[in-house]
């Protein structure tokens, strides 16, 4: 086992919608419901456990049965959890409708709970984190939460994912203390404060701000990765879609094998391609069919 790696972010319940033909606007759409845990910290977490990485968890679980369930499964699959009290927090749930091709057509979030996170609260487990290789953030957490992170854990590598467009800006304070920022176009442009499109003008504006290495990921279109003045695109072979949704979190989980592995860009990029196109051909947001070995021969599969 490699590691510890410690992930700080998001758990909640995906609540996920499944549609059989095209999906027709205000109305009801025949199809079929799955739930299963996720969350963006806790994806990330599930599949560097099913990648042989030592893992803990640092996340609000809320109150009630949900969150025990999330707890639940944490444990199932390997991860120590390191929990946030939260009296009176309602659990985290996830509320996805996919379309007939599998990308996500409308989510919901309500992440209510991870408020908690506060430094202070960090602080409660900072011995556990002390003894972190790598360090994985999702900006789920507050903004100061963030900070007070990569401020006091600054002397090692810290990837973080910016989740969403609305939250990306979360990250804006701790860009030149991060080993890695992994984006997409539309939450690097929120970041950067650039137009929506405009790809090369995120990035210099990123670099410009601090950041070490950014990877823009962009579904078919493969992944930028992008560090001083070094540009490459890695665009892998189509793969099969089920659920779009865990797919980002699982290449986030692949970037950080890659740092332990130190791997060259290349490798990196078909690396975290393979994890994230196995966990696309499952309708659960992290793949249980996930192993070391099934990503590794993926890769190579990629890179022949």
């Amino acid at each position: 086992m490699r590691g510890p790696v410690t992930v700080i972010g998001g758990a909640n319940t995906d609540i996920l919608g499944f549609v059989e033909r095209p999906l027709v606007p205000r109305d009801s759409n025949p199809g079929h419901i799955r739930t299963s845990p996720g969350g963006v910290g806790r994806n990330i977490a599930e599949n560097l456990a099913r990648l042989g990485i030592t893992t803990r968890l640092v996340t609000s679980l809320g109150e009630g049965s949900l969150g025990d369930e999330i707890g639940k499964s944490c444990t199932e699959v390997g991860i120590e959890l390191l929990a946030v009290s939260t009296p009176g927090c309602a659990a985290p749930q996830y509320l996805a409708i996919m379309d007939d091709r599998g990308d996500l057509a409308l989510g919901i979030n309500d992440m209510r709970a991870l408020e908690a996170i506060t430094p202070e609260a960090i602080a409660v487990h900072a011995a556990a984190i002390d003894e972190s290789v790598i360090i994985v953030l999702d900006t789920n957490l507050p903004a100061e939460t963030l900070e007070y992170i990569a401020g006091r854990w600054g002397d090692r590598p810290i990837l973080i994912d910016t989740v969403s467009v609305a939250k990306a800006p979360r990250a804006r304070g701790l860009l030149g203390k991060l080993h890695t920022l992994k984006t997409n176009e539309l939450e690097a442009a929120a970041l950067a404060g650039t137009a929506a499109g405009a790809v090369d003008a995120a990035v210099d504006a990123l670099l410009i701000a601090g950041a070490e290495r950014i990877v823009i990921t962009g579904g078919v279109a493969g992944a930028l990765f992008a560090s001083g003045v070094s540009r490459m695109r890695f665009v892998p072979p189509p793969a099969t879609v089920v659920n779009a949704t865990g797919a980002g979190d699982a290449y986030m989980a692949g970037l950080v094998y890659a740092v332990l592995e130190e791997f060259d860009t290349t490798h990196t990029a078909a690396f975290a391609s393979a994890v994230a196109a196995i966990a696309l051909g499952s309708e659960r947001t992290v793949s249980e069919i996930l192993t070391e070995q099934s990503v590794l021969e993926r890769m190579e599969e990629m890179l022949s």
